[in-house]
């Protein structure tokens, strides 16, 4: 048997909850997976160390600009080596400075506070390698 006080419906004054669709990531996580792309070496030697060091990088950089997921992967970058209280392994080291050396052999990164932003060099620096 069913009466009025059954239908209960919670209400908000603010209007009801709206939450995120399931195919939203979340903006860090977003980022992660694109940057990963570009620093194939290091992903695979952190293994599920790079989530857990991308993510408390993110919040303290904000990359913009046309080549912004390049800048976000040479900042996770320079993040990591100026980390002293995070062990990594030679190897690991190695595949840092290998995925960095083929990422600044074409852009640069120019920092404004929390803003990162990776310009491309000019094509015949590019050529010879500066």
């Amino acid at each position: 048997m069913s009466t009025g006080s059954d239908d209960v419906r919670l209400t908000h004054p603010l209007g009801p909850a709206t939450l995120a669709a399931m195919s939203d990531t979340p903006e860090p996580v977003s980022r992660l997976w694109k940057t990963a792309e570009l620093l194939p070496q290091t992903v695979r030697l952190l293994g599920t160390r790079y989530r857990a060091l991308f993510l408390a990088y993110a919040p303290h950089a904000r990359p913009s600009g046309k080549a912004a997921i390049v800048a976000d992967a040479l900042g996770f970058v320079d993040f990591m080596s100026r980390q002293e209280r995070v062990g990594l392994l030679d190897n690991e080291r190695a595949a840092l400075r290998g995925d960095e050396r083929a990422l600044r052999r074409r852009f640069r990164l120019r920092r404004e506070g929390e803003q990162i932003v990776a310009i491309e060099k000019w094509k015949p620096l590019q050529w010879i390698g500066l």
